[in-house]
């Protein structure tokens, strides 16, 4: 269907390594096998949530940037299973794990900023303290790591990977809500549901334009993908807007991540000490 083009930008000091790294992240989206533009659509929607929380200069810079690259490791990795159908072993995803600690290393040899490299290493933390790999949570977690986890889950749960098709927006919503105060900030999450209502009624209102007739035309159907060498990412939304309880924002309601993505999820494999994580894990089907 008909959508606008959101296309990053970046500013006059942060453009000659912004077009590096936009190159490097469409590789890394093809070892993760990924047919649309993800990291390049993670980077635009952290930017957008950034800024909401109050970061702004140096400090979004480094939150842009470390969404571009933050499975820069696994692209280093280079592991056949990240493309293969199916559950991971349970030494694979041991071997998985290692992936932000290899980002950060990779960060440090591109010459990005420290605290770029922290992001990457820490994009798989949990608000509960249930991710890797240091085991941080709550405030402990950078809040542009915080931002990274929620929608780098976001936009892996609407994608087709190769071990299971894309849910739904509305899914996708549910389970991001569900999971807010176990593997996600609250009020990451809480803005991240808005800028997602605010650009659907954006959308909806560039789709579905007034007509003088009895009835409006319908919108051309536009259904493939945005090719991964392309720099501008296209969001469509097309459901009306899931109703989300305040008791799943407080985390009372749980869904599930195993197997939701593999290379950004895989730790949904492992056993969580926290009850109501494993609870979670229970809900969506692989």
């Amino acid at each position: 269907m008909q959508a606008q083009q959101a296309i990053l930008t970046f500013s006059e000091p942060e453009r000659s390594l912004g077009d590096r790294l936009l190159k490097i992240a469409i590789e890394i989206d093809r070892v993760e096998g990924y047919s649309e533009p993800h990291a390049i659509a993670i980077a635009r929607m952290a930017e957008k949530i950034g800024a909401r929380m109050g970061l702004h200069g140096i400090d979004l810079t480094a939150l842009k940037f470390a969404a571009l690259v933050h499975d820069i490791g696994e692209r280093a990795m280079k592991r056949n299973y990240l493309l293969r159908p199916g559950s991971l072993s349970w030494e694979e995803t041991l071997d998985l794990w290692r992936h932000p600690i290899l980002g950060e290393q990779a960060a440090g040899e591109l010459k990005l900023s420290r605290l770029t490299q922290l992001l990457v290493r820490w994009h798989h933390e949990w608000w509960n303290g249930g991710g890797y790999p240091d085991g941080l949570a709550g405030e402990a977690i950078p809040v542009g790591a915080r931002i990274l986890r929620a929608v780098d889950s976001y936009f892996a749960f609407i994608s087709n990977r190769p071990h299971r098709d894309r849910f739904d927006r509305a899914e996708a919503e549910q389970i991001i809500a569900d999971l807010a105060g176990i593997e996600f900030d609250p009020q990451v999450v809480k803005l991240l549901l808005q800028v997602l209502a605010d650009e659907r009624a954006s959308e909806a209102t560039f789709a579905y334009p007034t007509t003088t007739g009895h009835e409006a035309a319908a919108p051309p159907i536009d259904d493939q993908p945005q090719p991964l060498d392309e720099i501008a990412f296209a969001p469509t939304y097309a459901e009306p807007p899931s109703e989300i309880s305040t008791e799943s924002l407080n985390g009372n309601q749980v869904a599930a991540t195993e197997d939701l993505d593999r290379p950004d999820e895989a730790e949904d494999q492992a056993e969580r000490p926290v009850d109501e994580t494993q609870q979670a894990q229970e809900k969506v089907e692989n």
